[in-house]
């Protein structure tokens, strides 16, 4: 899907840019403060918020924030981190455990499976699947028949995106937070 990815998969693509819009946003928010203080309480404040998206099973929102957090500009601020609270730490790298690559995205797949939909995926990990299996096997078998083992492999990771993609992902307004 290299070329015209953008006419053949605009939502996609979408998902794709506000992933990074918000990766950038909360290191523009981290490198922008003044002091150590300053920074560490919003390193503090992004991981809390992080935590949230984790309980609302959020599993993009919180791999946003902890792309954002592993950012070389934020992750050698060594004397920020030293500020950052053992509680905040913690819960940081609880987080970067969940959305770790390693073994193919097998925390945040298991959160995954034990989790009721409504719930919100990271995308990226279905596309690098679908990916693996268009690139590594064949659409047609030695005898030349279409490679249906193939084609079952594409349905699973398709209806398993399906499945999130169905439940409506619902958050009630609170008066008191609205702007």
């Amino acid at each position: 899907m290299k070329d015209g990815k953008e006419t053949k998969a605009p939502h996609v693509m979408l998902v794709s840019k506000r992933f990074n819009e918000v990766s950038k946003l909360v290191v523009s928010e981290l490198v922008s403060r003044k002091g150590v203080a300053e920074r560490a309480a919003c390193i503090e404040k992004w991981a809390a918020i992080a935590d949230i998206c984790r309980c609302l099973q959020n599993y993009n929102g919180v791999l946003q924030i902890c792309a954002a957090l592993e950012n070389s500009s934020i992750h050698r601020l060594k004397q920020t981190w030293q500020y950052v609270t053992k509680q905040s730490k913690q819960t940081v790298e609880k987080l970067l455990n969940l959305v770790t690559t390693n073994a193919r995205f097998k925390n945040m797949r298991e959160a995954l499976h034990r989790c009721d939909p409504p719930c919100i995926p990271y995308l990226g990990m279905y596309l690098t699947d679908l990916s693996f299996i268009e690139e590594g096997t064949p659409n047609v078998t030695e005898n030349g028949l279409i490679n249906f083992c193939k084609m079952r492999m594409l349905a699973h990771v398709l209806m398993e995106v399906r499945r999130y993609h169905q439940a409506p992902y619902a958050i009630e307004q609170r008066q008191e937070v609205s702007i």
